[in-house]
């Protein structure tokens, strides 16, 4: 098993809620289309949700959105979308796919994840869901959960991550290859090292992640040995990389 077949499969596992239930839904900025137009016709069918958030102002993850949209949806892509926050770009997609009459909440200015729950959190306080279905990058799903639990005060358990189908990497040769080859075009190859190697440095607790010893933006993350091992070993992938 390759080194970046545990990164994934580590950041990617996630504790099975079976019995949950939430009139909320909450999708935050991300860059893949499928998980847009899955959260929409999951709404369609959970008759219980009542209330969708769309979260994200423009950042990193803006552009890759722009551009996985006009390969998988063209005919939705407008001009403006560049000058449109991720938020906003997140609703016009999701309402194309869902048409049910729902309360919709718009969060435009956050730029990363912990102002993605920091803000949305100041937007919802007044009545604030007592929990709620998250939908995030599968990459980054383990953190957000982790950063929306600390910033909302709420338990791990009231918060669902939803991302409809698990990415299964087989390897990583110059690009990444998943079980699922339709997932191999959701991030470019060195998107794809960002998320991943960053992810990593964050939830791992010393001076240089997000935990108690670093910036304190999450909760203690326990990274098992193995997993660090793997990440250590992927280090050489960094070079040439801005956003890690």
């Amino acid at each position: 098993m390759s080194d970046f077949v545990t990164l994934v499969d580590y950041l990617t596992a996630i504790p099975e809620y079976p019995n949950f239930h939430s009139d909320t839904l909450l999708i935050a900025g991300n860059s893949l289309p499928y998980l847009i137009i899955s959260a929409a016709k999951f709404c369609e069918r959970m008759f219980e949700i009542r209330r969708v958030v769309f979260v994200g102002g423009i950042g990193h993850g803006t552009s890759p959105l722009i551009k996985n949209c006009q390969k998988s949806c063209p005919e939705l892509v407008r001009a403006e979308w560049p000058h449109l926050s991720e938020a906003e770009i997140t609703q016009e997609i999701f309402l194309h796919h869902c048409s049910r009459e729902l309360t919709l909440v718009a969060e435009k200015a956050s730029t990363n994840t912990g102002e993605n729950a920091r803000f949305s959190y100041e937007l919802l306080k007044q009545d604030l869901p007592k929990n709620f279905w998250l939908i995030q990058d599968p990459l980054v799903q383990k953190r957000s959960h982790l950063t929306f639990s600390q910033e909302w005060q709420l338990p791990m358990s009231a918060i669902r991550p939803l991302f409809f189908e698990r990415p299964q990497l087989i390897n990583f040769d110059r690009q990444p290859h998943f079980e699922n080859p339709q997932m191999d075009t959701w991030w470019t190859a060195d998107y794809f090292l960002s998320l991943v190697l960053g992810e990593i440095r964050r939830l791992n607790d010393d001076e240089n992640g997000y935990g108690p010893k670093g910036a304190n933006f999450i909760p203690h993350v326990a990274v098992p040995e193995k997993v660090l091992a793997s990440y250590q070993r992927c280090q050489k992938y960094l070079f040439g990389i801005n956003r890690v």
